[in-house]
């Protein structure tokens, strides 16, 4: 019954816009500015690669696939969760999404020499309410790799998903994107609610850290009746736990 009132609530399309406007408007801290109002903020801070250890993870005989991704294994994840921790990046996640967070995915993501229009390669949402993503570039800034493609600011619209094609955007021109590519280091943190991504069509390799974050909560994807099955689905883990 609770899961009932809380997926009907979730999918009125008046009372979702008023819930997620207010906590925008009234809840969030407004730092940084950037991602409060576009959905995504790339920071000036870049993470130092060097004390990682990634070369297993970026190692590949051949490029010919569209994506692949590898597991981080838990001492460079602390390393990279400490960084992050230390220089305040978690504080920015935390006062996004809250205090009770989870994360997963936790992989290096690397994009490869075929092109793809199908998919996540479609302009989309992620029909997961607010989560953040962080990438932490890996690979060197070029302009004919692909970007991350974001709507700015769309991460304030409240879409109704029925079914999977409701989530996607093939017609959006890509001109009405940002273009976001980063340098070694850089780290773009953005609402995965906003839309993102669009078709591949370049084949230059490149590779990011790729960082999931999602919080619990009684209006949130993530609650108490569900976060055990999702722990073991995804592979969750209490943030706190890597910090």
């Amino acid at each position: 019954m609770l899961n009932k009132l809380r997926y009907n609530f979730l999918n009125k399309r008046n009372l979702t816009f008023y819930y997620y406007n207010f906590y925008h408007k009234f809840l969030c801290d407004k730092k940084p500015k950037n991602l409060f109002e576009n959905g995504y903020i790339k920071l000036e801070k870049k993470f130092p690669l060097e004390i990682l250890n990634l070369k297993k993870y970026l190692n590949y005989e051949n490029y010919n696939f569209v994506s692949n991704g590898k597991k981080i294994d838990l001492e460079n994840l602390k390393k990279i969760y400490s960084f992050l921790n230390n220089e305040g990046v978690i504080s920015i996640i935390k006062s996004y999404l809250g205090k009770n967070i989870y994360c997963y995915d936790n992989s290096v993501k690397t994009l490869g020499v075929l092109k793809s229009t199908d998919k996540s390669w479609q302009p989309h949402h992620d029909s997961k309410g607010r989560r953040l993503k962080i990438y932490i570039w890996l690979s060197e800034k070029n302009s004919s790799t692909h970007p991350l493609f974001y709507l700015k600011k769309t991460h304030k619209n409240i879409i109704n998903w029925k079914n999977y094609d409701e989530t996607r955007f093939p017609n959006i021109k890509p001109e009405k994107f940002d273009k976001i590519y980063g340098e070694k280091g850089s780290i773009i943190i953005f609402d995965t609610h906003g839309i993102h991504s669009h078709f591949k069509k370049t084949s230059v390799p490149r590779s990011v850290i790729e960082l999931t974050f999602e919080a619990v909560g009684f209006f949130n994807r993530l609650n108490k009746t569900n976060l055990n099955k999702e722990i073991d689905r995804l592979s969750l883990i209490k943030l706190e736990s890597l910090i």
